[in-house]
């Protein structure tokens, strides 16, 4: 019977001990009020679970005894969130159940409340429409910012090999086997290599998995995955080879976020079963919201490049032509202005400034992009926050759109004007030269 949990608080004493303490005036008033809901049934469970939470939250005669049954039943929900990540993890990495709770179980019982709990604050943030309460205070409880400290700092970084090179860039990842690691260039060429052909192929599948509403978790490539990836290796060659370059670039964001030396490695993820919610989800949504910035990116810079050669195509004298060739000059071959103005016949500078009109350019595809990432951003948000997160972050979404896209704009205004260019180096650059062979002509 598990009843019990409803009356019965799970809190730290003074000692550090979590210990049981009934509070008998909720089991007397839950006893009466619910005595057809009090069986041990699933069913009957959530219906006094919905009870509890209509009375509360309507405000009416004993919201403060609701409210406090349902803390009850939420610190058992956290203590077994704990139990679980203690028995997996606990060993390898050297924690307890007692120093998990210590961190989260912050609930003495008081009616009202002098602090809002943790507890409290599981409850505040849930949807019944959207799980059920067990699922979502072991979600967050697992996601707990300070919990997830503790855990960082011995050692343990709760993010699956895969999330981890999706969201690693390969200029990040040069610069972590070259200065963290001390990789040969050997080392570093044939790494990134592969993580870029890793990236091509399980991101264009992954979006894919999701727009068809597929498992949230990154799988595990496939064997067919695999070869497409590396056609000359054996797929346990190229898992393998993958497996360890993940390894190198957890090890580097461990030590980043705790300032230590190099950590243990993870355990195989695929052997953790998915009932426990350990992966970092705002990981997970950091890395959905870049690829949705590089690929509502590429859409855009198509879109203007577009325009731009058919408003160019219409003049008396056609400059469509010259014009793909002076930006795919200019930014991907690093040819200055004033040199690719002779080379394309364009008599001088100021002509061939005039023509390629790089602010402009920026700004269309700006005003292009925002519009389009505000929708994919806010439906891909759904997943991975609270309906109270989702209320701030409608308020907010807009302005962090925008000042992020401002920040790539001018992170490439900024590159444009070094002498020493030799290539794309931007974000912005690597998209345009991504996506503008589509439009060059036959010639170049």
């Amino acid at each position: 019977m598990t009843i019990f949990r409803y009356w019965q608080l799970l809190r730290i004493t003074s000692a550090g001990e979590c210990q049981a303490h009934l509070l008998s005036h909720v089991q007397d008033w839950l006893q009466q009020a619910f005595a057809d809901s009090l069986s041990d049934t699933e069913a009957q469970a959530s219906n006094l679970q919905k009870a509890l939470l209509d009375r509360w939250r309507s405000k009416t005669a004993q919201a403060d005894l609701a409210l406090l049954s349902l803390r009850c039943f939420v610190s058992h929900q956290i203590r077994d969130a704990c139990h679980r990540l203690a028995q997996k993890f606990g060993h390898h990495y050297g924690f307890t159940t007692a120093e998990l709770l210590a961190v989260v179980l912050d609930d003495d019982g008081r009616s009202p409340s002098p602090h809002r709990p943790f507890t409290q604050q599981i409850l505040e943030s849930y949807d019944p429409d959207k799980a059920a309460l067990s699922t979502w205070s072991s979600r967050l409880t697992c996601n707990h910012p300070e919990l997830d400290q503790l855990l960082l700092q011995k050692g343990l970084y709760r993010v699956s090999d895969w999330a981890i090179l999706n969201d690693t860039s390969l200029e990040q990842a040069k610069k972590i086997l070259r200065t963290f690691h001390l990789c040969s260039e050997y080392e570093v060429t044939v790494a990134v290599a592969l993580l870029e052909q890793y990236q091509r192929v399980y991101c264009r599948d992954r979006l894919a998995q999701r727009q068809n509403s597929g498992p949230r978790r990154c799988p595990t490539p496939t064997d067919k995955q695999l070869k497409e990836m590396a056609p000359g290796l054996a797929p346990n060659t190229t898992l393998r080879q993958l497996r360890d370059l993940a390894s190198l670039l957890r090890q580097y964001r461990i030590s980043v976020r705790t300032g230590g030396p190099h950590q243990p490695e993870a355990p195989d993820w695929e052997q953790v079963p998915d009932a426990t919610p350990v992966l970092d989800e705002q990981e997970e949504f950091l890395a959905a919201f870049r690829q949705a910035v590089q690929q509502g990116l590429d859409g855009a810079i198509a879109q203007v490049i577009a325009a731009n050669i058919h408003r160019l195509s219409q003049k008396k004298t056609p400059e469509d032509s010259v014009y793909v060739q002076g930006l795919h000059r200019f930014y991907c071959l690093g040819q200055t202005i004033g040199a690719l103005a002779s080379e394309l016949g364009l008599g001088n500078f100021a002509r061939a400034r005039r023509l390629l009109d790089l602010q402009r350019l920026r700004a269309d595809v700006r005003h292009r992009l925002i519009p389009t990432l505000y929708d994919q951003v806010r439906q891909e948000a759904v997943d991975y926050s609270s309906p109270e997160q989702l209320h701030q972050l409608d308020q907010t979404l807009e302005a962090i759109l925008a000042e992020h896209i401002d920040s790539l704009i001018a992170e490439d205004a900024a590159a444009a004007q070094s002498p020493h260019r030799s290539g794309p180096t931007s974000l912005f650059a690597q998209q345009l030269c991504a996506t503008i062979h589509q439009f060059m002509p036959d010639s170049e």
